[in-house]
């Protein structure tokens, strides 16, 4: 999905209620924890990935030169997309195209949790409020808090 089409699509929206401002900070706890230990995996399978594409692209260098070398076109990947609406499909992805959508995820996962960290340090005032029985509404949008109703 390109860019743009992402601009194009309306954020998902929803409501959810805590009942106290410790709930919302665990909460905002467990998702940065979450978002850790999956970029974690991310990162190991993106070593895995880049190691292999490195490898691939030495060996069809190598190829291409041998085959330069004997007067023979170098062959092609097998790699072949299909556009479906927004959705791009592709099969027998290149070590170089899974590389590429690897690190577009890691850097979308760092964002949010560098985004999570400073809004939960934003909301280290409204702990204050633990002392009070309040319940909390917040809006997410794209899975970010952007408004919260405190209520008594």
């Amino acid at each position: 999905m390109s860019e743009e089409e992402k601009a194009q699509m309306p954020p998902v929206s929803e409501l959810v209620k805590f009942n106290s401002i410790t709930d919302f900070i665990e909460y905002i706890d467990k998702e940065i924890s979450d978002l850790r230990s999956k970029l974690g995996e991310l990162l190991r399978r993106l070593e895995g990935t880049k190691a292999k594409a490195m490898l691939i692209n030495k060996f069809e260098s190598l190829v291409s030169e041998l085959a330069k070398s004997a007067g023979q076109p170098a062959a092609g990947a097998g790699s072949w997309e299909i556009n479906l609406g927004m959705t791009k499909v592709i099969v027998n992805p290149t070590p170089k195209q899974e590389l590429d959508a690897l690190v577009a995820v890691v850097k979308s996962y760092q964002e949010r949790v560098v985004l999570l960290e400073r809004l939960k340090k934003s909301l280290e005032p409204l702990t204050r409020l633990s002392e009070v029985e309040v319940t909390l509404e917040v809006v997410f949008e794209n899975t970010i808090p952007t408004k919260i109703f405190i209520r008594m």
